[in-house]
């Protein structure tokens, strides 16, 4: 099979320069819909799919793909595609893992800094004429006179830990069952339970699997102290939402911003909406300009193992 022959499917949504970039290489296939049954039609003659977040590349996916030879993700999460079933089929999975690491860790500290400062709520108290009592319910709290709690220190949970501890002076504290090596900003390892215990901030920078699916409980918020607010960033599943939206509105927690949902988007009616002191952004973490400039190099990678080469980020687990 030459090159020219070589059908590519985008399932979800690349930059015209990433499109392109594979049209020289082969026919070019680009879907409307990235949904179980329209991938499982699409992957029958295609020899490379490309993917975001919620194209499911499942078991059963792949047992009708006869000529996939690489699954380009552009983006850091894998649990939308089923990378054990991919190796089985000796078809190469490649990410890029580091591309949200820098905008990720940008929006953590945003949510975290109009949280604790009462932004989104002084601005549209102000718009709606209510200045002097937007002014006197504005009392907030300086990072540098907190404690975070990092759980999961990953490439994005390090980046969010070095900005607040080298940057605001933040006491940092962190949680993970990988050791994460020398660290270039001074940062205790504790266990979960202390790490809730003893965090004004909780910020989760978790991939959802097994085992984080739910960390954040009815348990485990019970466990967080008075008053902390908490940050998730990382996948929507990673928290019960419903647990989450009770431990606000009976004021254990101060307050939650979130960038992801469980599920995504949330309905109209979900507790979570009417739950005090929220903020919401509609995931965004890995929207910047460089960002998405990164994840969509994950073309580079394709390519260089439709060419025998070794690809740079390949997807082990």
């Amino acid at each position: 099979m030459t090159e020219k022959s070589l059908h590519i499917v985008f399932a979800e949504k690349y930059d015209t320069q990433a499109v392109e970039r594979m049209r020289s290489v082969g026919r070019v296939t680009i879907l409307e819909r990235c949904d179980e049954t329209t991938l499982t039609e699409a992957v029958r003659d295609c020899d490379v799919l490309l993917v975001r977040t919620r194209a499911p590349v499942t078991r059963a996916v792949l047992e009708k793909a006869k000529r996939l030879r690489v699954i380009g993700r552009g983006g850091v999460g894998l649990e939308n595609i089923d990378v054990k079933a991919a190796r089985e089929r000796g078809i190469t999975v490649v990410y890029t893992p580091g591309a949200a690491t820098e905008a990720v860790a940008d929006l953590t500290i945003g949510l975290m800094i109009s949280l604790l400062r009462h932004i989104t709520t002084g601005d549209a108290m102000v718009r709606n004429g209510q200045f002097a009592e937007a002014r006197e319910q504005s009392l907030g709290f300086e990072l540098g006179d907190l404690t975070l709690g990092i759980v999961g220190l990953g490439r994005i949970g390090k980046a969010v830990a070095r900005r607040c501890r080298n940057g605001f002076g933040m006491t940092v504290v962190y949680n993970d069952i990988v050791e994460p090596g020398l660290l270039d900003f001074v940062a205790s390892p504790v266990e979960k339970e202390p790490l809730y215990r003893q965090a004004d901030v909780v910020s989760l920078h978790v991939p959802l699997t097994d085992l984080t699916r739910g960390l954040i409980n009815d348990g485990t918020l019970a466990q967080f102290k008075a008053g902390a607010i908490l940050i998730n960033t990382a996948r929507g599943a990673v928290v019960d939402s419903i647990a989450l939206a009770k431990a606000l509105s009976y004021g254990r927690l101060a307050g939650a911003a979130l960038d992801v949902f469980d599920p995504e988007p949330l309905p109209e009616d979900h507790p979570l909406m009417t739950a005090p002191n929220t903020l919401f952004t509609p995931h965004i973490g890995a929207r910047t300009y460089s960002g998405l400039a990164r994840m969509n190099a994950v073309v580079d990678d394709v390519i260089d193992v439709l060419q025998g080469k070794p690809p740079r980020f390949p997807a082990w687990t």
